[in-house]
Parts: C-alpha cells; structure tokens; sequence
C-alpha cells in the first residue's frame, strides 16, 4: 500500500496496519490524534515482530531493543536517531507523563508471540489478550487526560474484548503462517491441530473453540458497558473499540464461526455504527 503523504509517519503506518484504531482515533479532539497515533504505531511495529522476522531468537532481539530504547528515553536519553516511531515516542513521553511499565508489560506479553504453543487454556488466552492490548488501552486513557477509575475498567474489558475477537477473526490468518491461538486443551479435545486449521474440510470443528472465544469477547464487552452512562467522554475513542468489535462478532456469528467462511474474508469495520455511536456518546 503506498504512503499517504497527507498523514505522518505514524498515522500512516496506523492506517495501513491497524485501521480499527486509526479510525477510533479519529473521533479524539484535534490535538489528541496524533499523539494517540505515535502510541498506536509502537503497538503496530510490535505486534507486526512475529511475522516480520525469520527466526524467534531475532523477534526476542527486537523486542529488547524496544525494552532498552523505552529505558533510555524514561531516563531522559532520547531515541536512536533514525527510527521515527522511537523518536515520536520519545517526544510524546517528553511532553505527557506515561507509564514506563504498561510500555514495558506490553513487551513482555509480546514474547509469546516468538513461540510456536498456543495457550493452554481459555484462562490462559484471556491473560495473553490482557496483557498484548490492556496496557495501551491505559496509556492512550493518559494521553487523553483520563484517570477515573470507572473509564479504566471499562477500557481495560474493551481492550480485552478486542483482543479477544481479534484471535476469533484471525484463526485462518494464524493458521496459513503455521501458528494458532486458541486454547490448547481445546484443541486436543477436538482432535485439531494447525494442519487442521489450514483445510476447509478438516477445520469445521474449531467452530466450537472460535464460538467460546466469541463469547467470553461478549462477556467483556457488557463488563464495559455497566459503567457506560458514568464514563468520562473524553475516553470514547478508547473505548469504541466497542463498537466495531460488536460488528464483527456479529458477522462471525452469522457465519457459524466457519474460518472459511467468504463473508468473513470481506469484514470490513462498520463505520456508520461508529459515527452513530460517536454522535450519541455511546461505545
């Protein structure tokens, strides 16, 4: 995809890897976006490791880096010259009082994405998805100026829910790269294995795994939405995340949670729903 000279580095880089959030972004005030933009970039150039790299070892190696850069510039070093998301960073660190452990929690969690094992459980699952997605969730609740309890429980059930759905629609993604996500005890109880996931004709039964993980990402959803007439508004381009999580598990439900199914390899986010939303300070 070719650069949009019209948006930064970041906000490109968000646009082309992570649209969902580059569009939730959109609905923070104007000197807000970019500044969740350079955060959302970092979390693109992380979660992008696995499948840049050719070995794990070097996918460890990279995320060290990031754990050592994060330390200079938390103590006032500044970033490698020449890396533009660690300098951005650097700025916004520099100008907005961040935490350096949910940075540094976000990397750690990444780690797992360096083995091949899926999760042993659902247990497990949940933590991996808490731990990849809470953390920046939290961050850009800084970045927005929002530090109210009830706003941060209900962007870290958001964020959970997110991820959650976001292995839900990915299975065949993972599947065709030679990994998989969903939970090992589940699998073994099916019969499946990854070979498995990689064939039309023989990954019917990981419907009943990729349904569970639909509905815990519900679970979490309502968790969000106890609190949501008490929130602070100025977190709802965190938070509407929401909605476009309600979409596609509605499109995976209606597809009988079949990997295969055509109508999920055309999702698109539901934009409308998202502005209605946004209109009416819902998520």
């Amino acid at each position: 995809m070719p650069i949009d000279k019209t948006l930064s580095y970041g906000a490109d880089l968000v646009k082309r890897y992570d649209r969902d959030r580059f569009l939730t972004a959109l609905f923070a005030p104007n000197g807000m976006r970019e500044p969740l933009m350079v955060l959302y970039a970092f979390n693109v150039e992380i979660a992008r490791i696995r499948e840049t790299v050719t070995e794990p070892v070097i996918g460890q190696m990279r995320l060290q880096w990031w754990r050592d850069t994060l330390t200079n510039i938390s103590q006032g070093k500044g970033a490698p010259k020449g890396h533009p998301v660690a300098e951005n960073l650097a700025a916004l660190m520099g100008s907005r009082s961040l935490t350096l452990e949910h940075f540094l929690s976000l990397l750690d969690e990444r780690e797992l994405d360096m083995m091949d094992e899926p999760p042993c459980s659902m247990k497990d699952l949940i933590a991996y998805c808490r731990g990849s997605s809470v953390g920046l969730s939290l961050l850009a609740l800084d970045v927005l100026g929002v530090n109210d309890a009830g706003s941060r429980r209900a962007a870290e059930s958001v964020a959970t829910a997110w991820a959650l759905t976001g292995i839900a629609r990915a299975v065949r993604h993972y599947a065709l790269a030679g990994r998989v996500m969903l939970p090992g005890d589940g699998l073994k109880q099916h019969g499946l294995a990854v070979q498995s996931l990689q064939d039309p004709d023989t990954a019917g039964p990981a419907a009943a795994l990729i349904e569970e993980v639909c509905d815990q990402a519900q679970v979490f959803l309502e968790e969000a939405r106890v609190v949501q007439r008490s929130i602070n508004l100025k977190a709802l381009p965190v938070l509407l995340l929401a909605t476009l999580a309600d979409r596609y598990l509605a499109d995976i439900k209606t597809a009988e949670y079949q990997i295969y199914d055509p109508r999920l390899m055309r999702q698109h986010p539901a934009v409308a729903r998202l502005w209605w939303n946004a209109w009416r300070k819902r998520y």
